[in-house]
C-alpha cells in the first residue's frame, strides 16, 4: 500500500471526503487529490498533522510500500522524508519550528495554475517602451483566499517592474486575473506572483524577446 493509498483508507474510515480532509489541514481537495493519487507527498508538518487527525503514529502513516522498480527512489526519499521529520521535532523541542514554518513554508499556488498567456504591443522598432498584457487562470478559488496576485516582469539586468492585478474573473475552469503595465523594449521575464500572510511566491510564465 502506498502512502496516497494508506491516506485515502484512513480518510474513508473517518467518513471524510477529500474537501473535508482539505478542510481540517487547511489545504485544498486538489492537494488531498494529489496526494492520494500519490502524485505529491504532504509536506512534514501535514503529515504530522494526518498522523494525529487518523489517530496513528507518523511511523505507522509513513510505512508504504512500492513497486519493486521504485523501491531504491523510495528509500531515497523516505530518508530524505524521515530526516526533516526528525529536524522538525528537534525543533519542536525547542519551541522554534511551528512559527518557522508558517512564516518561511511557501504557498505552492503555481501548482493550481491551468493556463495562462500574454500579448504585448509597440514593443518592437525603435519604440522604448510598449504595454504588456499578462493574464492567468488558477483552478482552485479558495486556495486564493486572502492572496494577493500580482505579475512581474524582468530585464536581463535584474530591473523589475509589478503590477497588481487589476481584473479577476471567474468560470467554470477556474478564476482568471490579469494586468496590463508598462515595460521597456528589451528582453523580459514574465511573472506570476502570490503574496499570502508576508510570504511570495513566483512563477515564470514566459519570456519575451
Amino acid at each position: 500500500m502506498t502512502l496516497g493509498q494508506r491516506i485515502q483508507a484512513h480518510r474513508t474510515r473517518l467518513g471524510l471526503s477529500q474537501e473535508g480532509l482539505g478542510d481540517k489541514l487547511g489545504v485544498s481537495r486538489q492537494a488531498v487529490s494529489k496526494w492520494e493519487a500519490d502524485g505529491a507527498v504532504p509536506d512534514t508538518d501535514k503529515l504530522i498533522a494526518l498522523s494525529k487527525l487518523f489517530g496513528i503514529t507518523l511511523n505507522e502513516l509513513l510505512q508504504v510500500e512500492e513497486p519493486p522498480a521504485a523501491k531504491k527512489d523510495s528509500r531515497i526519499r523516505r530518508k530524505m522524508l524521515l530526516l526533516a521529520v526528525v529536524c522538525f521535532l528537534a525543533g519542536l523541542a525547542v519551541g522554534i519550528i511551528p512559527q518557522a514554518i508558517k512564516q518561511l513554508a511557501p504557498p505552492k499556488l503555481s501548482e493550481q495554475i491551468a493556463n495562462h498567456g500574454m500579448s504585448v504591443t509597440s514593443l518592437s522598432g525603435s519604440s522604448e517602451t510598449g504595454e504588456l498584457f499578462v493574464w492567468v487562470l488558477m483552478e482552485d478559488s479558495a486556495a486564493l483566499e486572502d492572496t494577493t496576485v500580482f505579475f512581474l516582469a524582468e530585464t536581463d539586468t535584474g530591473e523589475r517592474f509589478r503590477q497588481e492585478s487589476t481584473d479577476q474573473r471567474a468560470s467554470l475552469e477556474g478564476v482568471s486575473y490579469s494586468a496590463t503595465f508598462t515595460v521597456p523594449n528589451e528582453p523580459l521575464r514574465i511573472f506570476v506572483g502570490f503574496e499570502k500572510n508576508g510570504r511570495e511566491e513566483l512563477q515564470i510564465l514566459n519570456e519575451y524577446g
